[in-house]
């Protein structure tokens, strides 16, 4: 039972990688017309109908009962959906490199596991961080010394994301996922839509499919990303998230046509051993959590 819960969250996991990709393409395109706290206010507004649509179709409660770790689970999400939408639609900066520096989320869940949840983190789970993360360099090739101030804000939005996966760990399978995102949406949606109204632009018809894009790639990701964490622990599904910026850097290039270069398949190759050596890792005794 639990080596199917372990695979299944790594499944959820890579599903929620792959719809954030989607919303990371759709809000660079959206953000060629539109503020970016808008397009982030779009997405939250979608993620919360998605939300409260699955969970009247399952018949789960809305209610949460760890009011105090769901409220941090939420005030790290949005700092962390603040980080990542600045760096997304600033043009000084390019989408796979804003997935990259968000692909950097894990190795501050690596750190912060051990004190936080008491999970071990083995070596071999080390070492896949650390191959993953080469070769998204390698897939990407980013350029942050040409935009150090976003480069940073969304290096910070990675940490605060690696918060809040703590926070969504310890939270634990008691609350229905459903009401842990439609939280977080609305706490989002409310920052989001603070920040966006000083600047509000009405969108015209394709600006108004890259907000929908963006609000159903965001809202599907985070209930996959909250069944994940439910069902495995902190550090290996949360080291799939490198996924994002690969499937974030494929989804770009019909839209941005490059030839992909021999680093950029080497890189490539090391990020699908990367995935392979995260699974190798996770052991079904190892999923307990500290009492």
């Amino acid at each position: 039972m639990r080596a199917a819960s372990a695979l299944g969250g790594l499944g959820w996991m890579i599903l929620a990688q792959l719809c954030f990709a989607a919303m990371n393409v759709f809000t660079r395109l959206g953000s060629r017309h539109l503020p970016w706290p808008e397009i982030a206010a779009a997405r939250f507004l979608i993620g919360a109908g998605i939300a409260v649509g699955l969970a009247a179709t399952r018949g789960v409660s809305l209610r949460v009962t760890d009011r105090r770790g769901t409220w941090r689970r939420s005030i790290f999400g949005t700092m962390a959906a603040l980080g990542s939408f600045y760096a997304l639609s600033s043009p000084s900066i390019g989408v796979g490199d804003a997935a990259t520096l968000g692909a950097t989320a894990p190795i501050f869940v690596a750190v912060l596991s051990g004190p936080l949840l008491d999970e071990r983190v083995g070596r071999r789970l080390w070492l896949a961080v650390a191959m993953a993360f080469a070769g998204i360099i390698l897939l990407v090739r980013p350029s942050f010394t040409l935009a150090a101030p976003v480069a940073v804000v969304a290096t910070a939005g990675a940490f605060f994301y690696a918060l809040a996966m703590i926070w969504l760990r310890r939270i634990g399978p008691g609350e229905s996922h459903e009401a842990v995102v439609l939280h977080f949406s609305l706490v989002a949606l409310a920052t989001m839509l603070a920040l966006a109204i000083p600047s509000w632009t009405w969108p015209d018809g394709r600006s108004g499919l890259y907000l929908l894009g963006a609000g159903l790639g965001g809202g599907g990701a985070q209930l996959a990303m909250t069944r994940a964490y439910s069902l495995h622990r902190a550090t290996p599904v949360t080291a799939l998230s490198y996924l994002g910026a690969v499937f974030t850097y494929l989804l770009a290039l019909p839209l941005f046509p490059d030839r992909p270069t021999s680093w950029q398949l080497a890189g490539s190759l090391l990020v699908l051993v990367a995935t392979a050596l995260v699974g190798a890792s996770s052991r079904p005794s190892s999923l307990s959590l500290r009492p």
